[in-house]
Formats: structure tokens, sequence, C-alpha cells
């Protein structure tokens, strides 16, 4: 069983290696202080690269936009941001307003880097309560998301997005999620995400890492996917999360090519060549083609050529499993080969999937 450990790990090392995270320092930082009646979105705006903006306890009516590199966004105390009373929200255009959105100015070719969201209760926005797109090392920690329409914490196109501490609720799509980013070199660690549709989604990326996570009482807990687009799903590590009793049922979750979800805990579908390591996966129950404990699908949705993409060259070992049905561990005919050996569980679809 120890060399069972040490080349699960050495496996896990290979999907992990070659993450890089880092921010340069600003010579010049300053701080701007908001406090309750003023207005945060004109502090980041008269910002520059480096500052930082503290924003005092309260309830602040806004949506937030950044478009400025560099910048620390800290919420000081317990600091509420809901939706504005009327108006639409930048991040969208004329839709939905989202909480905090950090995207590149309008026509601009470069991404926005090396921006930090702290500390944050972001509640009942038709957005997302936090959008990241086209971002380089993003980081949003000790985030509370509740009940915002789309996602609670995403990132899309990014690249070393950090996703860590935060606890999300709510969400009718993904409570954490990072996706279209092929080189990721994503974090998403130490999250709570319950009640959402999706708990975690890692979606058309490759390169993340999503670990020491609690998700339960979503539809999926943790879902690897690939949607048919170009260049797949894989080279995740998920690893020493607690998945349980992700049993809620979302007839019309939506992207429109997937089929009803519920009852699944770990899930890849059509995704490629990751670690999934001692994992604590329990009571994720349901009757659907995503339910069981862990499970290794091929995508629903086909590629351009009319096939699709099988979850193969996986590693599941180590990881701990009971009171998940239609079995603890499910593999569907297409997906093969892969490494499930050393696992704590009692029953499997095939059967003999179930310890070494």
């Amino acid at each position: 069983m120890r060399h069972l450990e040490s080349s699960a790990f050495a496996l896990a090392g290979v999907v992990i290696a070659g993450l890089t995270f880092g921010s340069p320092a600003s010579a010049r930082a300053a701080t701007h202080v908001v406090h309750p009646g003023e207005s945060i979105q004109a502090a980041v705006d008269g910002a520059s690269p480096g500052d930082t903006v503290v924003v005092k306890p309260g309830t602040y009516r806004e949506s937030v936009t950044i478009h400025t590199s560099g910048l620390t966004l800290n919420a000081q105390g317990s600091v509420t941001l809901e939706p504005p009373q009327a108006g639409s929200g930048e991040c969208y255009g004329a839709g939905p307003h989202v909480g905090i959105c950090v995207i590149p100015a309008s026509g601009s070719y470069y991404r926005v880097r090396d921006v930090t969201i702290t500390g944050f209760r972001i509640v009942g926005f038709g957005g997302s309560g936090i959008f990241g797109y086209r971002t380089r090392n993003l980081k949003v920690s000790d985030v509370v998301a509740i009940n915002n329409a789309a996602y609670g914490v995403a990132s899309f196109e990014g690249i070393g997005t950090e996703f860590t501490g935060n606890s999300v609720t709510g969400s009718h799509d993904a409570g954490i999620y990072v996706g279209d980013s092929l080189e990721a070199d994503a974090v998403v660690s130490h999250n709570r995400a319950w009640g959402n549709a999706l708990g975690i989604l890692v979606r058309h990326s490759h390169n993340v890492i999503v670990s020491s996570n609690a998700s339960w009482d979503n539809c999926i807990g943790v879902f690897l996917l690939a949607d048919g687009q170009a260049g797949g799903s894989g080279q995740t590590a998920v690893l020493n999360n607690a998945v349980s009793a992700n049993n809620r049922v979302c007839p019309q979750f939506s992207p429109g090519f997937l089929p009803i979800l519920g009852g699944g805990g770990i899930v890849l579908a059509g995704s490629r060549h990751n670690a999934v390591l001692h994992n604590v996966v329990t009571d994720n129950r349901g009757d659907t083609l995503f339910s069981g404990g862990i499970v290794l699908i091929a995508t629903p949705r086909p590629n351009e050529d009319g096939t699709f993409e099988a979850s193969t060259n996986n590693v599941v070992v180590l990881n701990s499993l009971r009171g998940n049905q239609p079995a603890d561990i499910v593999t569907d005919e297409a997906s093969s080969p892969n490494i499930i050996v050393g696992n704590r569980c009692s029953t499997s679809v095939p059967g003999g999937l179930c310890g070494s």
C-alpha cells in the first residue's frame, strides 16, 4: 500500500507540476478607503496599479467592475454587496448585474493581472457574485456568495486563478467555476459549496488543483466536464475533498446539451488524465446518468466529428466511499483504460472496482 500511495502521489505530481503563481510588487502603492454611503466603484476607478481599496463595514448597493491590474479590493469587517436598485451591469452590458466583475476594458487585448478580492458578502445578484474574464493571477478569498442567479465565484479564460476559503450557496449554475482555459494553472482550495446546481465545475480546462473543499447538497459535488470544444478537459488533481449527499435534481441545467443532473459526487464526463486521490465521498444517490460516488462517463455532447469523448487515462486511488447509489464507483463501457485501485468502498458498476 505504501508503494501504491507513493505512486499515486507521483502521478498527481505530474498533473500538478508546472503550475506557477506570482504577482509583481508596486513601488508606490496607495490605499483608498470607502465608507458607507460612498462608492466602491469610484474608489476603484481612482486607483492605480498596485493600490488597495479598503471597504469599511456596511451594506453597499452597487455592482463593481475592475479593469485595473494589480488592484487589491479588501472588505474590512462585515461588508455586504447587494444589487443596485436601477440600471444595468457594466460587466454584461445591458445584462444582469454582477457583484464584482474583473474584465479587460472595452477594446483591450491585454489580460487584467494580479487582482485580489477578499472578504465580501455578495448577495442576490441577477448575474454572478464574482465574475472574472481573461484574467491572470486573479485571487478571490474569504468571500461569501449567496443566492446569485448565475455563478457564485467564476473564472472564464483565466490563467493562474486562485479561489480559496470561499463559501457559496444558492447559485443556479456552479458555486465555484473554472472554465474555458486549456492552461488554467488554477487552484480551488478550502472552499465550501452547498445548495447550488453544481458545487465545483471545471469545464473545458486543464491544469487545475481542486483540493480540501467541502461540497454537499448540490446536484453534483465536483464536476470535470468536456463539452465538445477542441482541447477537451483534463490534467486536473482532485485531492482531499469531502463530497457528500449531492442529491438535488437539476432537470433544466443551463448548458442545453446536458440531460437531467443529480445524485453525483465526483463526476468526470469526457475528462482525461486526471488524478482523483484521498477524497471522502458519501451518500450521493440518484438515478441519473451522473449518479454515484465517483463517476467516469463519456461526455453527453459529441465532438464536431460526431464522436463522444470518454473519461480515460485517469487515476482514481485511495479514496474512501460509502452509501453512494447506484454504486460507490461507476464507469461506463467507453471509459477505459483508467487506474482504479486502492479505494475503500463496497459497490461498483461494473463490479470489482473496489479495493486493490
